[in-house]
């Protein structure tokens, strides 16, 4: 089987867009946007929590999805809790998929795996309906594409070796010991983590303060013979300056 062509993925997760017009999450977003232009990226992947609320107005929706299609590349995006796939969620009225050029929306509770036009990638998440303990986002992720380059997308909190009854949306680490992807990409932290290098893990970290209170977001490089590599790339807002 021929190997997968080489691909670079910008993650990014926890943009909490707003009403608000020229919020500093709005400025992080659209940096972001533009990064994954300049980089020429093969995916921009979000993993949950692009909205900061299910109330937000429609302008906002409008100027999310003329983001996303200025990126003009393949997104696919997942929720979070903050814009959980519950009957009010907002991503009803955003609609991505019909709303945007070339967005995929995770929206299956119980998981679904997507081909990545034009790339050798695919990607598996599932959707949070309600962010509570019995979610448990890593759950029925399914066994390796041969040939192709195998991302989890993710939402929830990371724990060792059981779940905190207290907290909600739990991976837990022997969850990851059975994972056999490429790069497993999660959201709801805000700080930039690298959780473990096999398989890749990571949380992106609130794209307008993911380190240090920096605006960041990470890039993901995939080529056959070598491992997955990552670094986290500061986004220039606000007298921050990229790298």
């Amino acid at each position: 089987m021929p190997e997968p062509r080489p691909a670079t993925i910008l993650h990014i997760s926890d943009c909490h867009l707003d009403d608000e017009e020229g919020s500093r999450d709005r400025r992080a977003f659209a940096a972001a946007i533009d990064f994954s232009i300049e980089l020429d990226v093969d995916l921009l992947l979000i993993t949950g929590d692009l909205f900061d609320h299910s109330r937000v107005r429609d302008p906002l929706l409008e100027w999310t999805a003329a983001g996303l299609d200025r990126s003009n590349r393949p997104v696919v995006l997942i929720v979070g809790n903050h814009d959980c796939f519950n009957e009010t969620s907002v991503h009803h009225r955003f609609a991505a998929a019909s709303r945007c050029g070339q967005v995929t929306f995770l929206d299956d509770p119980e998981g679904a795996r997507v081909e990545v036009p034009g790339t050798d990638i695919v990607v598996w998440g599932k959707a949070m309906v309600e962010h509570e303990t019995a979610f448990r986002p890593l759950a029925g992720a399914p066994e390796r594409v041969d040939g192709r380059w195998n991302l989890i997308a993710a939402h929830g909190l990371v724990m060792d070796q059981r779940v905190d009854p207290g907290r909600s949306s739990p991976i837990l680490s022997q969850e990851l010991d059975g994972i056999d992807a490429d790069y497993v990409a999660l959201g709801h932290i805000h700080t930039f983590q690298v959780i473990r290098k096999q398989p890749l893990t990571a949380y992106a970290g609130a794209t307008a303060a993911s380190m240090k209170g920096q605006p960041g977001a990470v890039v993901v490089d995939l080529k056959a013979g070598s491992p997955p590599t990552l670094h986290w790339h500061a986004l220039s807002i606000d007298g921050w300056g990229g790298e």
